[in-house]
Protein backbone atom coordinates (compact mmCIF):
# COMPACT_ATOMS: atom_id res chain seq x y z
CA UNK A 1 0.00 0.00 0.00
CA UNK A 2 2.78 2.40 0.93
CA UNK A 3 4.60 1.52 -2.28
CA UNK A 4 1.52 2.45 -4.35
CA UNK A 5 1.13 5.79 -2.59
CA UNK A 6 4.80 6.55 -3.13
CA UNK A 7 4.49 5.61 -6.80
CA UNK A 8 1.48 7.84 -7.40
CA UNK A 9 3.15 10.75 -5.62
CA UNK A 10 6.24 10.34 -7.81
CA UNK A 11 4.06 10.37 -10.94
CA UNK A 12 2.27 13.54 -9.78
CA UNK A 13 5.52 15.31 -8.85
CA UNK A 14 7.11 14.58 -12.22
CA UNK A 15 3.92 15.65 -14.01
CA UNK A 16 3.86 19.01 -12.21
CA UNK A 17 7.56 19.59 -12.87
CA UNK A 18 7.13 18.67 -16.54
CA UNK A 19 4.24 21.14 -16.83
CA UNK A 20 6.21 23.97 -15.22
CA UNK A 21 9.39 23.25 -17.18
CA UNK A 22 7.55 23.03 -20.49
CA UNK A 23 5.72 26.25 -19.76
CA UNK A 24 8.98 28.04 -18.85
CA UNK A 25 10.61 27.00 -22.11
CA UNK A 26 7.54 27.84 -24.20
CA UNK A 27 6.61 24.28 -25.10
CA UNK A 28 3.19 22.65 -25.02
CA UNK A 29 2.83 22.37 -21.23
CA UNK A 30 -0.38 20.34 -21.12
CA UNK A 31 0.84 17.92 -23.76
CA UNK A 32 4.13 17.28 -21.98
CA UNK A 33 2.35 16.88 -18.65
CA UNK A 34 0.04 14.28 -20.19
CA UNK A 35 2.97 12.47 -21.79
CA UNK A 36 4.83 12.42 -18.46
CA UNK A 37 1.78 11.13 -16.60
CA UNK A 38 1.09 8.45 -19.22
CA UNK A 39 4.68 7.19 -19.19
CA UNK A 40 4.83 7.18 -15.39
CA UNK A 41 1.49 5.42 -15.06
CA UNK A 42 2.34 2.94 -17.78
CA UNK A 43 5.71 2.01 -16.32
CA UNK A 44 4.60 1.90 -12.66
CA UNK A 45 1.14 0.36 -12.97
CA UNK A 46 0.60 -1.34 -16.31
CA UNK A 47 4.08 -2.80 -16.89
CA UNK A 48 4.24 -4.71 -13.55
CA UNK A 49 0.80 -6.16 -14.19
CA UNK A 50 1.84 -7.36 -17.64
CA UNK A 51 5.09 -8.82 -16.30
CA UNK A 52 3.25 -10.73 -13.55
CA UNK A 53 0.66 -12.03 -16.04
CA UNK A 54 3.37 -13.23 -18.42
CA UNK A 55 5.30 -14.94 -15.61
CA UNK A 56 2.11 -16.55 -14.28
CA UNK A 57 1.17 -17.88 -17.71
CA UNK A 58 4.67 -19.25 -18.26
CA UNK A 59 4.65 -20.95 -14.86
CA UNK A 60 1.18 -22.42 -15.34
CA UNK A 61 2.15 -23.82 -18.74
CA UNK A 62 5.13 -25.51 -17.11
CA UNK A 63 2.77 -27.30 -14.72
CA UNK A 64 3.10 -25.37 -11.46
CA UNK A 65 -0.05 -25.12 -9.32
CA UNK A 66 -1.84 -21.76 -8.99
CA UNK A 67 -1.15 -21.57 -5.26
CA UNK A 68 2.56 -22.05 -5.80
CA UNK A 69 2.56 -19.48 -8.60
CA UNK A 70 1.13 -16.88 -6.23
CA UNK A 71 3.87 -17.53 -3.69
CA UNK A 72 6.81 -17.59 -6.10
CA UNK A 73 6.24 -14.43 -8.17
CA UNK A 74 8.37 -11.58 -6.73
CA UNK A 75 5.71 -8.84 -6.94
CA UNK A 76 7.53 -6.39 -4.65
CA UNK A 77 10.77 -6.72 -6.63
CA UNK A 78 8.97 -6.20 -9.93
CA UNK A 79 7.17 -3.14 -8.51
CA UNK A 80 10.39 -1.62 -7.20
CA UNK A 81 12.20 -2.13 -10.51
CA UNK A 82 9.33 -0.54 -12.40
CA UNK A 83 9.28 2.39 -9.97
CA UNK A 84 12.99 2.97 -10.56
CA UNK A 85 12.38 2.80 -14.32
CA UNK A 86 9.55 5.31 -13.95
CA UNK A 87 11.79 7.73 -12.05
CA UNK A 88 14.47 7.35 -14.72
CA UNK A 89 11.94 8.02 -17.47
CA UNK A 90 10.64 11.08 -15.63
CA UNK A 91 14.14 12.44 -15.20
CA UNK A 92 14.89 11.90 -18.89
CA UNK A 93 11.72 13.78 -19.83
CA UNK A 94 12.61 16.67 -17.51
CA UNK A 95 16.15 16.69 -18.88
CA UNK A 96 14.81 16.95 -22.42
CA UNK A 97 12.37 19.69 -21.47
CA UNK A 98 15.02 21.76 -19.72
CA UNK A 99 17.04 22.13 -22.92
CA UNK A 100 16.59 25.53 -24.46
CA UNK A 101 14.83 25.12 -27.80
CA UNK A 102 16.89 26.22 -30.75
CA UNK A 103 15.70 29.41 -32.29
CA UNK A 104 15.14 29.33 -35.99
CA UNK A 105 17.19 32.34 -36.92
CA UNK A 106 16.54 32.97 -40.56
CA UNK A 107 18.09 36.07 -41.93
CA UNK A 108 16.96 36.88 -45.41
CA UNK A 109 19.83 37.14 -47.86
CA UNK A 110 20.54 40.60 -49.23
CA UNK A 111 18.64 41.53 -52.32
CA UNK A 112 20.53 41.19 -55.59
CA UNK A 113 22.09 44.34 -57.00
CA UNK A 114 20.09 46.15 -59.61
CA UNK A 115 23.07 46.65 -61.86
CA UNK A 116 26.29 44.70 -62.19
CA UNK A 117 28.56 47.67 -63.09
Amino acid sequence: MLLSILGFSIIIIFTVFAYKTAKDYERNAIGWALITFAIGFGVQIILPILIVIIIAIAMSVSGISPGQIQEEIPVITISMICMVLSVAAGMLILRYLSKIPEEKSFVAPPSPPTSFN
